[in-house]
């Protein structure tokens, strides 16, 4: 059975998301680990007093059996666990810890204030995660990923693409796009014939096709591509020595994080989690 690990900080943005992550569990016959990070503050220098470890552990247990029993009155399929430290790191590790299959964390719009506390914990889990982490908007609502957008910078170096989103496509019957933004017209017809052989019957075997959108502003291309084709979940996967480094620079690429209207799937670019059960044939029809 999966396992499914929500984040919360107990913000509307992760109710949001806990409330899609028990959809998408339930959807998956999955369980769940709804999991808190919590600090110790340091004592404060005028009262020379601090909080005990105990009593911050103890209140944070409490908010989150009552955020469980909301969104599992029946407590069928929620595990509550809270952990000290910090955030992204604490969330990476009880999830590998215990094995899940995917984190769900969520997003509050775009606000600088938002963008400076909690938007440096989403990028981290982005860049760091070596498990698939959704990133759910906050005005987002479950709905079954039936069709899903695969945004590449380069994929032909994606060598885990195919693996991963064949997981993807199984694991929810879902119609894919593989979309490559390119800044004019020209580019298209150097990006087509410039794919090689393997890559061409990756794209056959997936059931798609490379599409090419013309926009020098990459975040505008992809939601307007989702909008066109009802898209309902966006994937991504970020390269730790390339790609990743060009998204936390490139001011268009690191908004998707947050002005994507859908569910962000940001897969690592080595995982063990979404193995492909039939690896075997898809190698077979890749040499075939």
């Amino acid at each position: 059975m999966k396992t499914i690990l929500i984040a919360t900080d107990f913000s509307k943005a992760s109710r949001n998301a806990s409330l899609y992550g028990v959809q998408l569990a339930k959807a998956l016959n999955a369980n769940i680990i709804l999991f808190n990070a919590y600090k110790v503050p340091p004592p404060a220098p005028a009262l020379n007093a601090s909080i005990s470890r105990y009593d911050i552990m103890m209140q944070t247990d409490k908010q989150l059996l009552d955020e469980a029993d909301f969104l599992d009155p029946k407590r069928a399929i929620i595990e509550i666990i809270c952990d000290e430290g910090v955030a992204e790191d604490a969330i990476i590790n009880i999830a590998n810890e215990k094995k899940v299959d995917f984190i769900i964390t969520g997003m509050k719009g775009s606000g600088k204030n938002f963008r400076k506390i909690f938007g440096s914990t989403a990028t981290l889990l982005a860049k760091n995660t070596n498990i698939p982490l959704v990133i759910v908007p906050e005005d987002a609502r479950f709905k079954n990923p039936d069709i899903v957008v695969f945004a590449s910078d380069n994929i032909d170096s994606d060598k885990d693409v195919p693996r991963q989103l064949t997981a993807i496509t199984k694991l929810f019957k879902s119609k894919l796009y593989v979309v490559k933004v390119i800044k004019n017209k020209n580019e298209e017809w150097f990006e087509v014939s410039d794919t090689p052989q393997k890559l061409r019957k990756i794209v056959k075997i997936l059931d798609t096709s490379i599409q090419y959108p013309v926009d020098t502003d990459i975040r505008h291309a992809l939601n307007e591509f989702i909008k066109k084709h009802h898209a309902d979940m966006l994937v991504m996967m970020p390269h730790k020595h390339e790609w990743m480094e060009r998204l936390f620079r490139k001011s268009e690429t690191k908004d998707m994080i947050f002005h994507t209207q859908v569910p962000l799937l940001v897969l690592p670019e080595i995982s063990s989690k979404l193995q492909v059960s039939n690896k075997k044939d898809l190698q077979n029809e890749t040499h075939g």
